[in-house]
């Protein structure tokens, strides 16, 4: 396996098809059902929702999680050093862990993100338009006295036909799906700031420039702490 994943001055292009299509599967699966919360916002559409999802930041961490399976499975075994994740899951997260190794997960679906003053971050401008022109996503600024506004993601009913169809129809998105569940699964628990807290614990991470390509890491960063926790080597040489 090798260590450097991308290389850092260059992003494929991406058409914003493909990503509204995978950040509508994290919406979907992340979006809390309407609540007595929603009643004082400002921002709440006049259209009819069935779920929403705040704030842009945490929408980001979670995709970052996504794009970047070496740091999945580094944080995953984070978690279960820190002990916040069973220890009766021990079996199912060691098997997990090196079956997406040891399908080069890191060097094959590795889609690379800039880093912005928050950590990876990407403007959704274009993403949050296409969902709005298909009735899928709306979005709105709630204002808040002495800070930015926050930004809130509404969720059609009509979103989650398109999900269910797109995982259906489209081959990667039933991968995207399942990753996106276990997410939901081992992270769902965290705050926005917790999740940020472990991305930023990575020098290279912290260390990017702004609006630079953020660093994946290396195999042995990798094999060594899962080591180090688990107590047992990933079992399959280093290719």
């Amino acid at each position: 396996m090798s260590n450097q994943r991308f290389i850092l001055d260059s992003i494929p292009e991406r058409f914003v098809e493909v990503d509204a299509a995978r950040l509508l599967l994290i919406l979907v699966r992340f979006a809390r059902q309407p609540d007595t919360a929603l009643e004082s916002l400002q921002c709440l559409p006049a259209h009819e929702i069935v779920g929403y999802f705040t704030p842009e930041y945490y929408l980001q961490k979670l995709d970052f999680l996504l794009r970047y399976p070496g740091y999945f499975v580094y944080e995953l075994t984070e978690l279960y050093r820190l002990g916040r994740v069973g220890s009766v899951d021990r079996d199912e997260i060691t098997t997990l862990i090196r079956s997406i190794l040891l399908n080069n997960e890191p060097e094959l679906l590795t889609t690379p993100f800039r880093k912005f003053w928050r950590g990876a971050y990407e403007r959704l401008d274009d993403v949050e338009a296409w969902w709005y022109g298909r009735r899928l996503i709306y979005t709105g600024l709630e204002p808040r006295k002495g800070a930015r506004p926050q930004k809130y993601y509404f969720v059609s009913a009509l979103a989650l036909h398109e999900a269910d169809r797109l995982v259906a129809a489209v081959d990667h998105g039933r991968w995207y799906a399942d990753r996106i569940g276990l997410i939901y699964r081992f992270f769902g628990n965290l705050t926005p700031a917790e999740m940020m807290s472990l991305q930023y614990s990575h020098i290279g991470y912290r260390q990017a420039q702004i609006e630079g390509l953020i660093p994946d890491l290396s195999f042995p960063e990798i094999t060594a702490h899962f080591t180090a926790v688990f107590g047992a080597p990933l079992e399959f040489a280093d290719e």
